[in-house]
């Protein structure tokens, strides 16, 4: 019964883990635009953002579920208990 709640929460996306990435690439492209042509001002803040996206993304294999979807998933198992 544990097997199916598993597998059915790894069906989802992580919402964490996907802003965190898209954080990271918008970091990158600001950091490659102070690289290009802006200067070493804008490759700092780049710099900033991607890790900020990175602790979100390490956030979001940390903590993969809310706590909405914890809820969710004991009342599920109680159901099918009884």
């Amino acid at each position: 019964m544990t097997f199916k709640a598993t597998y059915q929460k790894t069906k989802e996306p992580n919402k964490r883990l996907r802003a965190g990435l898209a954080i990271i690439y918008v970091g990158l492209g600001i950091n490659l635009l102070g690289f290009a042509s802006l200067g070493s001002f804008f490759e700092g803040i780049g710099l900033l953002i991607m890790s900020l996206g990175v602790g979100m993304a390490t956030a979001g294999y940390i903590y993969p579920y809310t706590g909405e979807e914890i809820t969710k998933a004991v009342e599920d198992f109680e159901n099918d208990l009884l």
